[in-house]
């Protein structure tokens, strides 16, 4: 189990070097609100409730090559963490790197529109900055789970889209964000990664507009 101290209250950045990362698994339900970066790999994260972040937090990380790696995150009162995970086999970590503006400007308006969309599936009153379509389409997905696009968000130059996702199967399922992952997915958040049979959930998927048109 590798440790690392990270920001209780700023966004932090973790990445495997020279791999992707592909599933997150946080051992405390809730604890973490977090921005996958699909297109290269990396994880935008910070602490759901700042207030509440005290001890550590427990997180297991699987990357492109099925590598699974278990981190301790201590929550500090510091500036965003920049942390790079040795790849199995690779040499130290790096800590603290520069992230460029642009880059961390793109991945705030990424979260931005996430949060808007479980905003609005959550409260139906709440204000949206983006325009909001109406779909209500099925989708061709897997014979074990009907989807449904509810909803396309366009904000900017990204297009947002709520979808929900239902077991149709007659036994559990578990859903990983990568399995939903497309071409020209920027992040996708699954609301329940465990479905019962016959339990449904809501799935937010964020594009590039220029790959959405």
């Amino acid at each position: 189990m590798s440790e690392y101290n990270v920001s209780a209250t700023e966004q932090n950045r973790l990445a495997i070097d020279g791999r992707k990362i592909t599933q997150i698994i946080p051992k405390q339900k809730g604890a973490l609100t977090y921005v996958k970066d699909l297109a290269n790999g990396v994880l935008y994260f910070t602490f759901a409730d700042p207030d509440a972040a005290q001890g550590t937090e427990s997180l297991f990380v699987v990357d492109d090559h099925n590598d699974t790696y278990q981190l301790l995150l201590q929550p500090r009162r510091i500036p965003s963490a920049n942390i790079v995970v040795p790849a199995v086999g690779g040499g130290e970590v790096r800590r603290n790197q520069p992230i460029s503006a642009r880059t961390s400007s793109y991945q705030s308006a990424i979260k931005s529109l996430l949060e808007e969309m479980v905003a609005s599936h959550d409260d139906q009153d709440a204000q949206s900055s983006a325009a909001v379509t109406p779909v209500n389409q099925m989708v061709p997905l897997w014979q074990e789970a009907q989807l449904t696009l509810e909803l396309r968000y366009t904000e900017d130059d990204l297009v947002g889209e709520q979808y929900r996702l239902t077991n149709v199967s007659t036994g559990d399922m578990v859903i990983a964000e990568q399995e939903l992952y497309r071409k020209g997915v920027l992040a996708i958040v699954i609301d329940q990664q465990t479905l019962a049979p016959g339990d449904s959930t809501a799935v937010y998927v964020v594009r590039g507009r220029t790959d959405h048109e």
